[in-house]
């Protein structure tokens, strides 16, 4: 009788299929590049390929000797890509992670956290984006891309989550568009309602009058499956840097050497302008950009309740229309110095007083009353000439 076997061979391929096949697109890519790039650094420094070194390990037999033997290639890997590439703290544990994941799919279970020595976790200060440079970057775009990255501003939005979008995906609120995120787009798994500027409008009434419902809005091929998703998104986050290059916006991050201008600067300036735009309100400002954490408060509310908050950002993100900013910041500067004119008059009316009862105190004259009530009408007479 044939030997019977109900699970597959373990395969980098079949990984693929049975590990992956259900993951996000980006996880999906990120991964397999993660283990191709340690394959490359396998066949270099160790002459074999990433799948021939785990069927070594398969084969030790003695568990604290696997366990080793396993720990010193990772480590390598992960002293390589520190070395040569300068990677961050951060994203090398998420090569850590999926490296472990394929370790597990071959039943090689090792607790790398407590194990991998990492490089010392940097964190530099983020890179706030001015609103110049976020002018000067819409205006040497194209035109569609001049919308995109609009509407990656006045959203708070993640790129991917605005390339998915489909005409059918979009409101007209009677003021400005609005659309809802499908669940499977989203990082967290949970669709989410977000607002658009109405500086944004304009581009989306040309793109979706011409559109079909199931249309993408804002792809080149409007009938891109789910799939090919990532090579639009690629290609706009391609477009953002050569814009930036030609700008000279070329500044990097020292620990990373990622560039400090990239698209998710604008997602960065929404949620910075909506804090202060919500009077501090961290929930409602991290739910509107899609923090899983504070999503559940934010679906609760209604679509009019969602718009209002929206409301009171918008004026805040508005990149060009920056009247109702310009207004308010000149109704707070003459209320300041409105406030420091006060100040001063009060500051002199008490040294006024000081020498009032000064002279009260020197004089020797019996009518007090009197001589109070001519101090102050005197007093008064000075501040009308002036």
């Amino acid at each position: 009788m044939q030997e019977l076997s109900l699970q597959k061979k373990k395969t980098f391929e079949n990984f693929i299929v049975e590990k992956l096949s259900k993951k996000s697109k980006s996880y999906h890519d990120k991964t397999i590049s993660t283990l191709r790039r340690l394959d490359d650094y396998s066949a270099i420094h160790h002459k074999n390929s990433r799948d021939d070194i785990i069927a070594y390990l398969r084969n030790i037999q003695d568990l604290e000797k696997r366990e080793d033997e396993c720990i010193a290639w990772i480590q390598g890997f992960v002293d390589n890509l520190h070395k040569y590439d300068k990677l961050s703290f951060r994203v090398l544990q998420v090569y850590i992670s999926h490296v472990k994941k394929y370790l597990q799919y071959y039943k090689i279970r090792i607790d790398f956290g407590q194990e991998i020595e990492m490089p010392p976790n940097l964190m530099e200060e983020r890179y706030a984006i001015p609103i110049e440079n976020i002018q000067a970057i819409i205006e040497n775009a194209p035109w569609k891309f001049k919308g995109y990255f609009l509407s990656l501003v006045s959203s708070g939005a993640r790129p991917i989550e605005i390339i998915a979008l489909r005409k059918k995906d979009f409101t007209w609120t009677g003021k400005f568009w609005r659309a809802l995120i499908p669940a499977k787009y989203t990082k967290k798994k949970i669709s989410r309602t977000i607002f658009f500027s109405i500086e944004v409008s304009q581009y989306l009434n040309k793109l979706l009058r011409d559109r079909e419902d199931n249309d993408r809005v804002w792809t080149h091929d409007r009938n891109a499956p789910d799939e090919k998703l990532i090579y639009s998104r690629l290609n706009a986050g391609k477009r953002f840097r050569e814009i930036c290059y030609k700008l000279g916006f070329t500044e990097r991050y020292e620990t990373t050497n990622y560039l400090k201008h990239n698209m998710y600067c604008f997602r960065a300036y929404f949620f910075t302008k909506a804090l202060s735009s919500l009077d501090g309100n961290s929930d409602s400002a991290h739910a509107m950009i899609g923090h899983g954490a504070y999503l559940a408060q934010y679906q609760r509310r209604t679509d009019e309740e969602k718009q209002e908050l929206f409301e009171e950002v918008q004026p805040a993100i508005l990149v060009y229309d920056q009247t109702k900013n310009k207004e308010k910041i000149r109704q707070l500067k003459e209320a300041n110095e409105k406030i420091q004119e006060s100040k001063e008059e009060v500051l002199d009316l008490k040294d006024e007083l000081t020498d009032l009862k000064k002279e009260l105190r020197d004089t020797k004259a019996v009518d007090l009353d009197q001589i109070i009530e001519d101090k102050l009408l005197k007093l008064l007479e000075e501040r009308k000439k002036k």
